[in-house]
């Protein structure tokens, strides 16, 4: 890895310590590093239907709402594969050891 790009990694570590990174990941931040595609899609689909849903929309309001809500899923997405590393390097320094998720979930 070059020396700017390995000086670039560790101060982008470096902010998301100083920013509470080292803190252990709430429920959902866990979920979202083991599914980073489900909020993305959920997410991107919700926008989708806050544009296309009113009556009267228009063609181009729902071609505007399809490209929107992918952008916003990309975002969502990118940032969930964020955590996921920032939770690999939580479990690498020793900061926080993760729970299996449990073969068999309780019964409603």
């Amino acid at each position: 890895m070059p020396k700017i790009l390995r000086a670039l990694v560790r101060g982008f570590w470096a902010l998301d310590r100083y920013m509470g990174g080292n803190q252990p990941p709430t429920r959902f931040q866990r979920f979202v590093g083991r599914h980073p595609l489900a909020p993305a899609v959920a997410i991107g689909l919700l926008f989708l239907a806050l544009v296309a849903a009113p009556p009267g929309t228009q063609t181009v309001d729902v071609e505007v709402g399809i490209a929107f809500g992918a952008l916003l899923g990309l975002t969502y997405y990118l940032t969930a594969i964020y955590e996921r590393a920032r939770q690999r390097r939580l479990i690498r320094q020793g900061i926080w050891e993760p729970t299996p998720p449990s073969a068999n979930p309780p019964e409603l």
